[in-house]
């Protein structure tokens, strides 16, 4: 069995990180190009080593997001609520 070189594990793990945003972006949204173009920015953004530590860990909530909405979490059509729902809860009372 052979080691990998940092450099070809660099490799892979951009290729993954862009196969991995592709699948997680078209189960979210449906559509197949704009999965295919955001996989494609994402996985050669990270092999060319722009952003690749934020791409890695975004790709990754990506796909966790995925797989929450897959198990059953909120449908697409109520997060936008939920994020502001999120935010106002999030913001400082006013206590006069």
């Amino acid at each position: 069995m052979r080691i990998l070189t940092e450099e070809e594990r660099r490799d892979i793990l951009s290729l993954w990180a862009g196969f991995v945003s592709a699948v997680a972006i078209y189960f979210l949204i449906g559509s197949f190009w704009k999965a295919v173009l955001i996989g494609a920015f994402v996985g050669g953004s990270a092999v060319l080593g722009y952003g690749t530590r934020w791409l890695l860990n975004c790709s990754f909530a990506f796909a966790v997001l995925a797989i929450a909405v897959a198990l059953g979490l909120p449908p697409p059509d109520q997060w936008l609520h939920l994020l502001y729902g999120a935010r106002e809860a999030s913001l400082p009372l006013d206590r006069d």
